[in-house]
């Protein structure tokens, strides 16, 4: 199961870096922008909705003791539970709104520019876009309490490397889902 993980890790991250080569730098600039404003509209909003979400959305309370090993050592996971949930929904609701905008100036692709340049920048963005979107799908599932979800991204290498060890976003993340609990 750890090895399935890891292969698909690494089967998303190479559809992300060939998307990004099919784009292009200039499209795909658009689209890693969007990411950029999906991230920000969720940073300042996830705490406003974070509270609201504990009468819609239940907090998982089967598993063992073992869960969230992944991330933190806390008593109080329920509150960077919410606050997860809260960033994930304002990210994702903002991301497919910045991409059917980016889809729709889909034509500045077209503009003239060096085409190899163009290609391998845009697969870079590409590979970059995917690797932050897999940084945030994993972060929120090791809040999931679950040994069934906590276990296999636990034991698998590349979900461990992506999430303790993201160069600025890891610490940051972690901070701002836990700073309520010291």
């Amino acid at each position: 199961m750890t090895a399935m993980i890891d292969l698909l890790i690494c089967f998303i991250l190479l559809m992300g870096l060939m998307i990004g080569l099919k784009r292009g730098f200039i499209l795909q600039f658009i689209h890693m922008t969007g990411f950029l404003i999906a991230f920000i509209v969720a940073y300042n909003y996830y705490d406003q909705l974070a509270p609201r979400l504990k009468l819609w959305v239940p907090y998982p309370s089967f598993g063992d003791g073992e869960t969230m090993k992944l991330l933190i050592e806390s008593t109080n996971l329920d509150e960077a539970y919410y606050r997860a949930i809260a960033f994930a929904v304002l990210f994702f609701a903002a991301k497919i709104v910045m991409q059917m905008i980016g889809s729709m100036l889909d034509f500045v692709a077209q503009l003239p520019l060096l085409k190899s340049v163009n290609r391998w920048a845009g697969g870079a963005l590409g590979f970059m876009e995917v690797y932050l979107l897999l940084f945030v799908l994993l972060y929120v599932s090791a809040l999931v309490p679950v040994s069934a979800i906590q276990q296999p991204l636990h034991n698998s290498f590349i979900a461990s490397f992506i999430v303790k060890h993201t160069p600025i976003l890891s610490n940051f993340v972690k901070h701002m889902l836990v700073q309520y609990m010291a």
